[in-house]
């Protein structure tokens, strides 16, 4: 029987919009006269992420964050060979940008709700998670949120997953785990025992056993062993 559903926050649950691949198209288009496809901005983004991961412990000032951006869009442009990348920091910020839930979330969360599951956020973000929740109208809907930025440690930290596990008592052999990353989610997760899936809505990921494509596939699954 599942008492505990865990999710991920970010690419999870919910996205930026428009979404990083969006903006970059629209900078490539304006700064470069270069046609980018979605696809293809969208797979460069995963690959990268699974080396490159942002940190919300180790970054805290504006000028890591700066430092760490540089970086990793020069890689990005490097890739397309998109020529200097060093203007595209600034236009990203320029662009306002929202926080928006997975068409399923909702759907989901209630369904977890009605049959009494313990639901939490795992997730690598800073210290604001709770309220920007708040501000999605699904705060009251979460039992509890596990926020790298306020405890020190973050994903693909084992002892991220430990220490939440210790501190809510989650029994792993009835606690779902998902995540939208095969380095930061899936792998770390399933050493502590949790029943993990990555949700890959793209098919992408061609070694990952346990995959959703879907938010809702969660429903099935419960009410299969519920």
């Amino acid at each position: 029987m599942i008492e505990t559903v865990l999710f991920d926050y970010v690419n999870t649950i919910a996205f930026l919009r428009p979404s990083r691949e969006d903006i970059l198209i629209e900078y490539f288009k304006k700064e470069r006269d270069i046609l980018l496809l979605k696809e293809d901005a969208s797979e460069l983004y995963t690959k990268l992420d699974e080396k490159h991961h942002y940190s919300s412990v180790t970054i805290r000032s504006a000028p890591e964050k700066k430092a760490f951006y540089d970086e990793y869009n020069k890689i990005i442009f490097g890739e397309l060979q998109g020529g200097d990348h060093s203007s595209y920091y600034d236009f990203y910020r320029s662009v306002m940008k929202r926080w928006v839930l997975d068409e399923s979330t909702l759907e989901v969360f209630n369904f977890l709700k009605n049959r009494g599951i313990t639901i939490g956020i795992l997730s690598n973000f800073d210290e604001n998670l709770e309220e920007v929740l708040k501000t999605l109208g699904i705060r009251d809907m979460l039992d509890f949120i596990f926020v790298s930025a306020k405890i020190g440690l973050e994903k693909p930290d084992i002892k991220f997953y430990e220490c939440a596990k210790n501190m809510y008592n989650i029994d792993v052999d009835r606690t779902i785990y998902v995540g939208d990353s095969y380095t930061l989610d899936y792998l770390p997760s399933r050493k502590v025992g949790l029943i993990s899936y990555l949700i890959d809505r793209n098919n992408v990921n061609l070694k990952t056993e346990n995959k959703i494509q879907d938010l809702n596939e969660i429903i099935r699954m419960v009410a299969d062993v519920t």
